[in-house]
């Protein structure tokens, strides 16, 4: 189930990437893990994001996720979103939980790149977890 969810989700943000010709891109630190990601416009209600690990010498396993978001509360120097992520790792199979965003865009000359502060509770392992990542985020806006 989580992985047919999985798969769905892969579909749906590349459908919408495709559609929109806009893009962000962003990479997540989480400790030990490094993620790199590609999504949809970060500005509308409703936005999503793929994932990958980026792995090396101690963390060589393959892992992605598929995370939808909506922005809650939304300004020129901030934003807060929260949604739902899923996915499938090598060293622990699936995973689903509920991220919250804390986005700032500290340079107001340039609102395409952001901080982002990101907590997420999370199930593996027939358990529950919880991570901290902290990030930058480029939005690749298409020209007028």
């Amino acid at each position: 189930m989580i992985k047919k969810l999985f798969v769905a989700g892969l579909l749906l943000i590349g459908l919408g990437l495709s559609a929109e010709a806009q893009v962000s891109v962003g990479i997540y630190q989480s400790g030990v893990f490094t993620y790199l990601g590609a999504g949809t416009d970060p500005e509308k209600r409703y936005f999503g994001e793929a994932r990958i690990f980026a792995g090396d010498v101690l963390n060589h396993f393959f892992g992605a996720e598929v995370i939808g978001q909506r922005n809650f509360k939304q300004s020129d120097w901030y934003n807060f979103s929260a949604g739902l992520m899923v996915g499938y790792h090598e060293f622990d199979d699936a995973r689903v939980g509920l991220p919250a965003f804390f986005t700032i865009k500290p340079i107001q000359s340039n609102k395409n790149f952001s901080l982002i502060l990101e907590a997420t509770p999370f199930v593996a392992y027939s358990s529950v977890y919880f991570r901290g990542n902290l990030g930058i985020r480029y939005f690749l806006r298409k020209a007028d």
